[in-house]
């Protein structure tokens, strides 16, 4: 990956990070590295959110339709991030084939970044392999640290978990995002709230 697409692809995060805020088994090792600690008892925890989204509503301004067609694998129909137990359950549904799209990125998100309450799961798909990373802000400083979280990828959904010890207490309302970066360098984005305006 060349030092331009790099600095492209992390451009991708960043404008995916700031909208959603305003295959068979893939993933790392259980072995992976240890979560950070961030949770607080003195803010209750709710049970999650989740959110259903129209199709064919990516923000692609002038792309052409036949590529606005390849790009399904990111347009989400639903999305979810359910406390069960001890874990945060995240899904992602799709109106066409993940496979099809290359290099996707999707987001759950709480809060606005620096806060300490906030926080960014990134489950991103690079050459064919998929990798997660958490990003938080306690004490207002940034803490991103690959999550090594186990993902399950089929046809139209991806999903993971992850302990709810590594998070800050779970917001009423999430935010949820997808992208992709076209071969032109354009940015694609679909995002998806249980408060409208998706």
């Amino acid at each position: 990956m060349t030092g331009r697409r790099s600095a492209r692809s992390a451009a991708a995060l960043g404008v995916l990070a700031l909208v959603v805020v305003g295959c068979s088994d893939s993933g790392s090792d259980e072995d992976g590295p240890a979560l950070p600690a961030t949770a607080t008892t003195l803010v209750p925890s709710s049970t999650g959110d989740r959110c259903d989204d129209p199709t064919d509503d990516l923000d692609a301004p002038g792309v052409p339709d036949d590529v606005r067609a390849s790009l399904s694998g990111i347009d989400l129909v639903g999305a979810s991030a359910v406390v069960e137990g001890d874990e945060l359950l995240v899904r992602f549904d799709v109106a066409g084939p993940l496979a099809e799209v290359a290099d996707p990125t999707f987001v759950v998100a709480q809060g606005d970044p620096l806060e300490s309450l906030s926080f960014e799961l990134r489950l991103t798909r690079t050459d064919g392999d998929w990798s997660s990373t958490l990003v938080t802000w306690p004490s207002g400083r940034e803490q991103r640290q690959e999550a090594g979280l186990e993902i399950e990828a089929e046809d139209t959904a991806i999903a993971t978990s992850l302990p709810l010890s590594a998070l800050p207490p779970i917001a009423l309302s999430l935010q949820f995002g997808a992208a992709a970066e076209l071969p032109d360098g354009t940015i694609v984005i679909d995002d998806c709230s249980s408060l409208g305006g998706s």
